[in-house]
């Protein structure tokens, strides 16, 4: 059997690359060709410049350069499934099971989504041979102290190790390397002069160095 298919525009790159496996699924009536190729990687001279990513609920993902990557309806899109979720758990009826399975699966492919956009944001800020440096989150689960409610519930729910994978891959496609640093006393240290106290960080939105270096955060 042969079925034409079309390459979409953003997979165009990847025409070329050596065929490792393919599935082909059918969802809501039409079949869609998921294809893993490897390809060489790329010939660039590493620089010296090196990109910080500060992670984190309230903006997803800040860079040096003062932008807030992210979408501020993301939350909004959570905040409506996690609500339905909540009405759907206290019917109990066979239909709202059935329904939450449906929510589950949403839930997760929007997340994918927000993870696939965030990473290629940074990667586009990023040189090709940089560096980019991300706080190691594998166990923040466990260290973090946070009361119950949405920002505990956004914590347990947040995709970091999915993330660092979306993101390594589509770095290594511009040669750029990215690293885990211990995330302790991150947001309290000054990027200018080096020096870290609970003091430099006034507020979420205020950080205030000894060297007087100030950065306001929106």
């Amino acid at each position: 059997m042969h079925l034409p298919f079309a390459i979409p525009a953003h997979a165009q790159k990847y025409v070329g690359g050596k065929v490792c496996s393919a599935d082909l699924c059918f969802r809501n009536g039409r079949y869609t060709l998921h294809v893993v190729v490897s390809l060489p990687d790329p010939v660039i001279s590493p620089s010296e410049e090196v990109i910080g990513v500060d992670l984190g609920l309230t903006h997803p993902a800040v860079i040096p350069t003062r932008h807030f990557l992210g979408e501020r309806r993301w939350k909004e899109q959570e905040r409506r499934i996690f609500r339905l979720r909540r009405k759907l758990q206290a019917k109990g009826t066979k239909s709202a099971k059935c329904h939450l399975r449906r929510l589950s699966g949403k839930l997760f492919r929007q997340r994918k989504d927000h993870d696939h956009v965030l990473s290629k944001r940074i990667v586009q800020h990023a040189a090709p041979g940089s560096t980019i440096v991300l706080e190691n989150l594998t166990h923040i689960r466990a260290r973090a102290r946070m009361r119950k409610g949405e920002g505990q519930r956004r914590l347990h729910s947040w995709s970091f190790a999915q993330f660092h994978t979306l993101l390594t891959y589509k770095a290594q496609e511009k040669g750029i390397s990215v690293v885990k640093v211990d995330p302790r006393h991150t947001s309290q240290t000054c990027s200018r002069c080096g020096h870290q106290a609970r003091q430099n960080r006034r507020s979420q939105s205020l950080f205030l160095g000894s060297c007087l270096w100030v950065q306001r955060e929106c």
